[in-house]
């Protein structure tokens, strides 16, 4: 909930801290995207720069964060129609509505998550040599879904973003100005032509798995179904580009998968009877909270074996932060596939939600290459609970060292503001 009264915030100082870095695919439909960052910008001329800094952890869900922000003009011109570019990740809002910017909430598209977006028409000249800061910093109010956020600035100067002129009325506040810094620049101080700012929240979101149990007679193909789910309450995204989910189906004994379901695929080849673990993902590099998706292999029973279990637990995927960090219940993170269940009861971690029926004999409709079930176990890598095991408690949100480098260019102070409900 955002805040009913802003006067009611009081201001505390939190700590930088190095984390690893996000890199998400992010896109414009305000306006056309910019063509190229400032460093870009043709010689001689002006050149927009901004300091760079260490990115922001301490933060809760219901803060309001200040963030900061220093641009220079390297060049050696002025720098005229001015133009701001923000890009806030879905679990951020902006705390002010500044009367010369635009707003857009742009929803997911081209693999990438959902934005808060805004474009800002400064109405100044920035001068060669100059350090400007917005008069005010830029105000971030942390959402209930919000994890591992970010926010991205970029300013570019003769683009023409507003065509028709000054752009004045998207919002009800003043407007957003930058002035000239007095203090001197700090030596060894870093540049970049976008401002990139990690704002890490803590908080959870719930991953799960849930399994099925089937039944049929010998020469049966039977849907088998495991689905994942964020259950929240905050959305979660990887630092690259690979999935955010990674787990693996174990085939029960007995069986052959003759569908295999997408962005799922064979994984530890047991001899030549082929698979008897697939690994499969997510499909983005972020899972929306509250979302879930069902993945349906196809089974056919060679051998009725009473009981037969297939394990589905989380791996570790391509990324840095460890498996499921910001998961604190564990109690959801393996299921099964029981073929056969002689006692009626559900499979570990798992709700009954398969199909009893299917096709007899033959192969089925196959999206892939069949396989025999081998024993049932996971294979390949350790699952997310052995890992535990080796790493310790999995409870810390607190992200690695990426950005190490960057606080040693030196941070911006970042206030926190505890908002009220």
């Amino acid at each position: 909930m955002r805040a009913t009264s802003k006067a009611s915030k009081a201001r505390t100082p939190r700590r930088l801290t190095a984390v690893a870095v996000v890199t998400v695919a992010v896109g414009w439909s305000l306006t056309a995207a910019p063509s190229g960052t400032a460093a870009e910008q043709a010689a001689p001329g002006p050149e927009l720069v901004f300091e760079q800094s260490g990115p922001v952890d301490g933060v809760r869900p219901g803060d309001s964060v200040d963030v900061p922000f220093a641009v220079k003009n390297k060049g050696d011109a002025p720098a005229t129609r001015v133009v701001l570019y923000l890009r806030g990740s879905q679990g951020l809002a902006y705390d002010k509505k500044y009367s010369n910017c635009v707003y857009e909430d742009a929803p997911a598209q081209d693999e990438g998550p959902a934005q808060v977006n805004a474009e800002c028409d400064i109405e100044q000249t920035l001068e060669p040599g100059v350090v400007y800061e917005p008069a005010e910093p830029i105000g971030l109010d942390v959402l209930d879904r919000a994890l591992y956020e970010r926010l991205n600035v970029n300013i570019l100067s003769g683009v023409g973003t507003f065509p028709e002129g000054t752009q004045h009325g998207g919002g009800a506040d003043p407007v957003l100005r930058l002035v000239a810094r007095t203090a001197p620049e700090a030596p060894g101080t870093v540049h970049g032509g976008e401002l990139a700012t990690d704002i890490t929240a803590e908080n959870t979101a719930d991953f799960a798995l849930t399994g099925s149990k089937v039944k049929g007679g010998a020469g049966r193909t039977v849907d088998a179904k495991v689905t994942f789910a964020n259950k929240g309450p905050a959305w979660a995204r990887n630092d690259v580009y690979g999935p955010i989910g990674v787990f693996d189906v174990g085939i029960p004994k007995g069986t052959t998968v003759t569908k295999i379901p997408e962005f799922c695929e064979p994984s530890g080849v047991t001899g030549t009877a082929g698979a008897a673990t697939y690994r499969c993902t997510t499909p983005y590099n972020y899972a929306d909270e509250d979302s879930e998706r069902a993945y349906v292999f196809g089974l056919r029973i060679d051998k009725v074996v009473a009981n037969a279990t297939g394990t589905v637990a989380f791996v570790k995927g391509d990324h840095h932060w460890g498996t499921l960090p910001f998961d604190r219940n564990r109690t959801n993170n393996t299921a099964e596939i029981v073929v056969n269940a002689s006692d009626g009861g559900a499979g570990a971690g798992g709700a009954s939600g398969g199909a009893t029926g299917g096709t007899d004999g033959g192969s089925g409709s196959s999206g892939g290459t069949s396989a025999t079930g081998g024993t049932g176990s996971t294979g390949g890598a350790g699952t997310q609970l052995d890992e535990l095991a080796e790493t310790g408690s999995a409870d810390t949100l607190l992200l690695g060292g990426a950005a190490a480098a960057l606080l040693a260019a030196g941070g911006v102070a970042v206030a926190v503001r505890r908002r009220t409900s």
